[in-house]
């Protein structure tokens, strides 16, 4: 994992990492018989009617399949988090990168879009999303309540059932509570085949802008790693500080 010797030149804020529970174990990838298997799982509890997905992260602007359908949505009892280790897509074994969950959390709302598979891609859409989703299991798929984020006046609206791929808490790579400085950090520092994670964390904050749905913890975690990037940056080419 990473050391903590910074450069004789003064503190480097990449190199104050001591303070952070780095993961031990990295999981393996599921076969594609692993991957049926928790797919006919789910679909076992499927209600009825049509199925919709639950985007609260890259789903909303680069999903699996093409949606039917997409409408805005809340969830209520759970919020978005960086809470699992990637050491792949956006870090390394040597150098984990956080990626984006789905938690529980009394109180909270979490908003997003759902997005509708339609009837005749169905069995070929799922079979796409649970492998992008379900790489290594670190979700886990469940059944809940959606309600429509725009609404008029009149009834309160009627929820309706959608997917959503929850972070597993016992999974090896779930990672405990972070403050938002280390979370900074290891963001800042993490990089793997798809990229930089900052660069994840931007795309991010950016596309929930767009959507309408836009996350002021994650605009703000966004500037902390921005101002580390700048104090690591060469005089004359900081990069911006704005969430945007």
């Amino acid at each position: 994992m990473p050391g903590t010797t910074g450069p004789e030149t003064g503190p480097d804020p990449e190199t104050d990492l001591d303070d952070i529970p780095w993961p031990t174990v990295r999981a393996q990838p599921l076969d594609a018989a692993a991957l049926a298997a928790s797919r006919a799982a789910a679909m076992a509890q499927r209600p009825a009617g049509p199925v919709w997905v639950f985007g609260y992260g890259s789903l909303i602007w680069n999903p699996a399949f093409e949606p039917a359908e997409r409408r805005r949505a809340v969830l209520h009892g759970y919020r978005r988090a960086f809470c699992f280790w990637t050491m792949s897509a956006r870090g390394t074994p040597e150098r984990p990168g956080l990626g984006l969950g789905l938690e529980a959390a009394p109180g909270a709302a979490c908003r997003g879009v759902a997005l509708r598979i339609g009837a005749v891609s169905e069995a070929a859409d799922l079979e796409r999303l649970w492998a992008r989703e379900m790489y290594s299991a670190v979700y886990r798929p469940a059944w809940v309540p959606l309600l429509p984020a725009e609404t008029s006046e009149g009834p309160d609206p009627a929820p309706f059932a959608a997917l959503a791929f929850v972070a597993d808490p016992g999974h090896p790579q779930y990672c405990p509570p972070l403050s938002d400085a280390q979370k900074a950090r290891i963001v800042a520092g993490a990089a793997g085949k798809f990229g930089p994670c900052a660069d994840y964390l931007a795309d991010m904050v950016a596309h929930l802008a767009e959507s309408g749905e836009p996350d002021g913890e994650l605009e703000a975690l966004l500037r902390r790693v921005r101002e580390i990037e700048g104090r690591r940056a060469p005089p004359g080419r900081r990069p911006a500080v704005s969430a945007g």
